[in-house]
């Protein structure tokens, strides 16, 4: 993925095993509403206290979650550009699939000189609306087995 963002991080095992004890601690906090207060400390230094938002407590759970089971992470704005390889990746499709969603105009892109750039949120979007389109006709299918007997 492109602008402002870092390179996945690839937990070892040492990650992992710490990740794990520290998802636990945070597990036992149950602070998803209220946020987190963490006391930081370096060694020869002084304690600071931390003040995390709600929202940053959730993502560091997860974070320390797929860390704990050996998965790569990373952190992406929402505003994040990404290609259409990458678009394809997110949305399991093929490339070419993605290119003719952005062709058809049901998905917004960029060029950058022969490249297409799309919008991260722009792609999550459409994952999240394709899978309420998918749910909807799911249940029409039920709806209609049903009216023929089918069961």
């Amino acid at each position: 993925m492109s602008r402002a963002t870092t390179e996945p991080t690839i937990p070892t095992e040492r990650d992992a095993v710490l990740a794990r004890a520290a998802s636990r601690v945070l597990d036992a906090c149950k602070s998803d509403d209220r946020g987190l207060t963490m006391q930081i400390v370096e060694a020869g230094k002084e304690c600071t206290a931390l003040e995390l938002p709600p929202a940053a407590a959730r993502l560091l759970r997860t974070l320390l979650q797929e860390m704990a089971a050996g998965r790569a992470v990373t952190v992406v704005p929402l505003d994040a550009e990404i290609t259409t390889g990458e678009a394809a990746d997110l949305l399991h499709v093929s490339r070419p699939f993605v290119v003719g969603l952005i062709d058809k105009g049901e998905l917004a892109a960029r060029m950058v000189g022969a490249h297409r750039r799309l919008r991260l949120d722009d792609v999550l979007k459409y994952k999240r609306d394709s899978k309420v389109r998918a749910r909807v006709a799911l249940k029409e299918m039920v709806e209609i087995s049903q009216e023929l007997g089918l069961e």
